[in-house]
């Protein structure tokens, strides 16, 4: 009995350790003055978009606690935001500790929609685990097309795996 209950354990323990738990976010995100609030916070590391010979850390803050099937599928994550299921920024933190780009999930512009040039991160903590700090955009609010938006929110994330489908 002993064995089996080892062996339970054993095997348990590690499904329960990979699954992608969520840090946490402390902030809002508003779209043509309607605000949400941020609460979660996911982290992982990835080749970056513009240069694969970089590894970028990428960071989502959301409305919504999300499943690492749909964290992984940006087509998913339109979809959510579409139905107004989901909110979100994600940002591209570069090695050099820039916010290369961000995509934004809203319903206001059918699903989502980039922005590069308008995030601010104030850095508090980024080691190969763990990232904390600050992300806002610049300068207040910004408009792409008939949207009008900004964000702020103080954050804390493990760093994870890139999640997978």
């Amino acid at each position: 009995m002993r064995r089996l209950i080892l062996l339970v354990v054993s095997l348990l323990v590690p499904a329960i350790l990979l699954a992608r738990e969520p840090g946490t976010a402390k902030g809002t995100i508003t779209f043509n003055g309607k605000a949400k609030t941020l609460s979660y916070a996911y982290a992982w590391k990835q080749p970056s978009n513009f240069d694969k010979s970089r590894m970028d850390t990428v960071v989502l803050l959301s409305d919504t606690k999300l499943d690492e099937a749909t964290l992984a599928d940006h087509f998913a994550m339109v979809d959510l935001a579409r139905k107004g299921k989901f909110t979100g920024v994600q940002l591209y933190i570069t090695p050099s500790e820039n916010v290369e780009t961000g995509t934004f999930y809203t319903a206001a512009e059918d699903g989502y929609f980039d922005a590069s040039g308008i995030h601010k991160w104030t850095k508090k903590t980024l080691s190969p685990a763990l990232i904390e700090g600050k992300l806002a955009t610049e300068s207040g609010e910004h408009h792409f097309f008939k949207t009008s938006y900004s964000y702020s929110a103080d954050f804390k994330a493990p760093i994870g795996p890139a999640p997978k489908k």
